[in-house]
């Protein structure tokens, strides 16, 4: 049993990422580690991060998508955790992983900065009010919980002033802020506890290191599943279709009809002032599916060949039925039933969260 308790957290380790272009929600990991309710098993359990990773999974029928974790330093040293679970926050806290917070820190208000900032949706057991943006509430399910959006409180806010830098922690071992984000990668958002960009980590002033570009995690969604991910970026045009020269190709996971009226060049996307852009270049025809929220119906807006149009938060691109585009950090109008896509908890042995340390 400890071989699979080992396999199943490296299952979630690859699933942990502060990077908002990879990650499809944010949570304070404590929170979620001691949500005995869950399971009625052990007062903390790193195991059960892995329900909240499947249950983000079947939200946006993404089997990749990453968790935004943060939490305070004291979890480390919790007695509540396994002297293995503490070893292993400790590695995701070097390897970058997550954010670990100086002690004393408050994860919750942190988990709530960097949602506003990057527009990410929160995870909690309890709704948010007055969170400015998207908020997933824990429900109970068969086997575990689902994830349900709460009514909104009002608009995602425009990104923030700061998400157009990177930056550099003068810390020379900072995981998060030491080195350059890979080409195509994105970056953490600094705190702001007075207006001035500060490492989480060490809480020094970070160092501007040059212009961040603009950029929003798109998806393409098939019969409700995550094909591809991918950055669109302020820098260049993204052309999605069956085979297109130079963009991103799905014909691959297209059956015979779809891939007849998909066209090779089917939308263009651009990043303009922060705002998505889809015109329709293809000999097929598109439809924008719009919607004012989660919640809200979607209603089908004609693609003008060759006229740009701008797509809000939670609208999508049709290219087909049921061949979307769309934002990946937010969910489809009709969100898919059934498994995890990749699930984290497949081989999870469930009797490890009710094991006494």
């Amino acid at each position: 049993m400890r071989f699979e308790t080992s396999r199943a957290l490296d299952a979630i380790e690859r699933r942990l990422s502060v990077d908002p272009l990879v990650a499809g929600g944010v949570i304070d990991l404590v929170e979620a580690a001691r949500s005995v309710d869950l399971d009625g098993g052990r007062p903390a359990a790193l195991l059960r991060l892995g329900l909240f990773v499947d249950a983000l999974s079947r939200q946006l029928g993404d089997g990749g998508v990453g968790l935004y974790a943060v939490a305070e330093r004291g979890a480390m040293s919790d007695t509540d955790f396994t002297s293995n679970e503490r070893m292993v926050l400790r590695r995701w806290s070097d390897d970058g992983l997550m954010e670990m917070l100086p002690p004393g820190a408050r994860p919750g208000g942190r988990v709530r900065e960097v949602a506003a900032l990057t527009g990410l949706p929160v995870i909690s057991r309890v709704p948010l009010p007055g969170h400015p943006g998207p908020v997933y509430v824990t429900v109970g399910a068969r086997g575990g919980m689902d994830l349900t959006m709460a009514p909104s409180t009002g608009s995602t806010p425009r990104p923030h002033p700061v998400l157009s830098r990177f930056w550099r922690c003068p810390a020379g071992d900072c995981p998060v802020f030491g080195r350059p984000p890979a080409a195509g990668a994105g970056q953490a958002p600094p705190a702001l506890p007075s207006g001035a960009p500060i490492c989480p980590r060490h809480g020094e002033r970070l160092i501007d290191a040059g212009v961040r570009p603009p950029a929003v995690p798109m998806v393409v969604r098939i019969n409700g599943t995550v094909r591809t991910r991918f950055p669109l970026t302020a820098a260049r045009p993204v052309v999605v279709g069956r085979a297109p020269e130079d963009g991103i190709t799905i014909g691959n996971w297209l059956d015979d009809e779809a891939s007849r009226r998909v066209s090779r060049n089917h939308v263009r996307l651009e990043l303009r002032d922060g705002m998505v852009l889809v015109t329709d270049v293809s000999t097929n025809g598109a439809a924008v599916l719009a919607r004012t929220s989660a919640a809200a119906a979607p209603r089908e807006v004609a693609l003008n060949r060759h006229e740009a149009q701008a797509m809000g938060e939670w609208d999508e691109v049709e290219l087909y039925p049921e061949v979307t585009v769309g934002r990946a950090d937010r969910p489809p109008a009709d969100v898919a039933k059934g498994g995890a896509p990749n699930s984290v908890m497949a081989d999870a042995p469930t009797i490890a969260l009710r094991l006494p340390k």
